[in-house]
């Protein structure tokens, strides 16, 4: 339990088992050291690199998003660095780092000859993404953030009172228990990063705790989410267009992502109602228009 409320409070992992990816997307990978980095790749027409969150989670759950986004770019799911099948000889700060995962991204960058992509993160992702944009700016088409993790670690102060004020009472208690298995515990939680309980008991059923992998978590989360960690100065030069949409209630509240959009010089901010942490499962039609008129409508600054 201390690593999910200490560590990483709530950003939430989770995810789904079951889904089928569609026939046209396929599978490369990259060397690195150690081992291979892997990835899945369909659609035409402008590259969106897809970052999932945690961090420590296996990109799976993103795929319907992915599916969606072939429908007129060209979709790049990462396995990143510690997860899916990219998963280094060992697991330690050595092997496994915000440095080397940004490296990772731009060895792909390079063996697929893209000049500018646009990256799609969510949560934790959205971090990853914003990373990226600090250390290679010119390398980014633009960005789409989905429930972005916050661009200041003291922003970050009421997401896990948020998560746990919308858990049941028994809910609430199983998290005391002592014995309690790290992925038992995500799963307690999922219900606390959705506004309908419903939807969330479904993602609680398709709950796979083998796609989830803590050690990653505890490493990342400390290099996301440094005490007294601000990234927002090295994004103030950032002028490429920025898409933050998140659901309106997110345990990462509207305040946050506020914050973020007036991060970016060329920022929108997009909150969508009746919403949590998941808006393609929550509010998939709205969610999807808001991303397909930002891809594929904004101009290029």
């Amino acid at each position: 339990m201390k690593l999910i409320f200490s560590v990483a409070p709530c950003i939430i992992l989770f995810a789904m088992v079951g889904i089928l990816e569609a026939q046209e997307f396929r599978e490369g990978k990259v060397a690195r050291e150690g081992f291979d980095l892997y990835y899945r790749i369909g659609g035409t027409g402008g590259p969106v690199a897809m970052l999932s969150g945690g961090p420590g989670i296996d990109c799976d759950y993103l795929m319907p998003v992915a599916q969606e986004v072939a429908r007129t770019n060209q979709a790049i799911l990462i396995e990143l660095r510690g997860t899916g099948r990219s998963i280094p000889p060992s697991i330690n700060a050595d092997t496994v780092n915000l440095k080397l995962c940004l490296s990772d991204l731009e060895a792909l960058r390079n063996q697929l000859k893209i000049d500018r992509w646009t990256l799609l993160g969510h949560s934790a992702g959205a971090m990853f993404a914003m990373h990226y944009a600090i250390v290679h700016p010119e390398q980014v088409d633009r960005l789409v953030l989905v429930g972005p993790g916050a661009v200041a670690t003291r922003f970050m102060n009421s997401q896990n009172d948020n998560v746990m004020m919308r858990l049941l009472p028994d809910e609430r208690k199983a998290l005391q228990n002592p014995n309690l298995s790290f992925g038992e515990a995500v799963r307690i939680t999922i219900p606390g990063n959705f506004f309908d309980r419903a939807k969330a008991a479904e993602m609680a059923a398709k709950f796979n705790p083998e796609s989830i992998h803590p050690e990653v978590t505890k490493i990342l989360f400390g290099e996301l989410m440094p005490p007294n960690g601000d990234i927002r100065p090295g994004l103030r030069g950032f002028t490429r267009p920025v898409l933050v949409v998140t659901g309106r209630q997110d345990p990462l509240d509207p305040g946050v992502q506020y914050e973020t959009h007036l991060t970016f010089k060329n920022s929108t901010l997009e909150l969508i109602p009746r919403c949590g942490h998941f808006p393609w499962i929550e509010q998939p039609e709205e969610f999807y228009r808001i991303m397909r008129e930002f891809l594929n409508t904004t101009a290029a600054h």
